[in-house]
């Protein structure tokens, strides 16, 4: 299902395209303290800081000191890992590689790395050095899974995201916290983190699946579960039900736990092999390969 791209009015959500805003408050955002406002639409529930021009800003250091983030990745690895070998194991999983859009330090694709899937990691704000010289998409050919933790709430435009950058895969697996439909958070909520401004679009589900119909996407194909600390913090988009039905599944093992138990004799079954000692040897190729080409001083 494809749907041409249209451009939101001046003034229009950018969700929706609607024109419902109802102003929210005005705050001030990133370092330079930017004055900004905070509106939300009434159209398709969506909450977002309008017009953000102090993006630059924000991203002059692309990590703050975020002290959720190696926590959120090893739950977020572990997840994806049980996630894919029950895909294997049903005979639905992807044989294409990974990759994980947004990736920061590019941890995730690492430790997916470590336990043999084949990810890669892209990011225009990042130097990702945790996963060079991975990073960037894996080649020409199709992916068979694409990831965005902590991503959806930094984009202006879901459905532009969600058209351009997940498209047609399979399988993609991603993380925000959703808001309760018709909730507009008071002016000390955390995930707002107006000090820092990356934050600029807040979803419930509803607006999130407007998002995905303007996208050309079945807002059918939406799963979100809890996360070990917040509710409503995962999701995944799928068309194949299977899928579905498997991130259900291994986000309930994971969050008891039980992956610890499943994972060690599971992935050799599958035929995951790490990739540690593979990768340690293409880095220092590439490495070798670019000091020959240095010229001798």
């Amino acid at each position: 299902m494809v749907t041409a791209e249209i451009p939101p009015r001046p003034g229009a959500c950018p969700n929706c395209g609607g024109d419902r805003l109802t102003p929210v408050r005005r705050v001030r955002v990133s370092k330079a303290r930017v004055a900004a406002e905070l509106a939300h639409c009434s159209d398709c529930d969506f909450l977002f800081l309008a017009e953000p021009t102090w993006l630059d800003v924000a991203y002059e250091e692309s990590f703050y000191g975020d002290t959720g983030y190696v926590d959120r990745n090893l739950h977020a690895s572990r997840l994806l890992r049980l996630l894919l070998v029950i895909g294997r194991l049903g005979r639905f999983g992807p044989s294409e590689p990974g990759c994980d859009l947004g990736t920061g330090l590019g941890m995730l694709p690492r430790l997916l790395r470590d336990h043999g899937f084949d990810f890669h990691g892209t990011d225009a704000y990042a130097a990702m050095e945790l996963i060079r010289p991975f990073c960037g998409p894996p080649g020409d050919g199709a992916i068979g899974c694409k990831t965005a933790f902590e991503v959806i709430e930094h984009v202006p435009s879901t459905p532009d995201f969600l058209r351009d950058e997940v498209g047609a895969t399979p399988l993609f697996v991603f993380s925000t916290l959703m808001r309760r439909e018709g909730e507009i958070p008071g002016p000390d909520w955390w995930y707002y983190a107006f000090g820092n401004g990356q934050h600029i679009s807040f979803h419930s589900r509803r607006s999130f699946q407007v998002a995905m119909g303007r996208a050309g996407m079945d807002p059918a194909w939406l799963v979100c579960i809890d996360g070990p600390v917040h509710q409503r913090a995962l999701h995944l988009i799928a068309p194949d039900a299977r899928w579905r039905r498997a991130f259900r599944v291994a986000g309930a093992l994971v969050n008891r736990g039980l992956d610890g138990l499943l994972l060690p004799w599971l992935e050799p079954l599958v035929g995951l092999r790490t990739r540690i000692i593979p990768d340690h040897t293409i880095a220092m190729e590439r490495l070798r390969s670019a000091a020959e080409r240095q010229p001798c001083p």
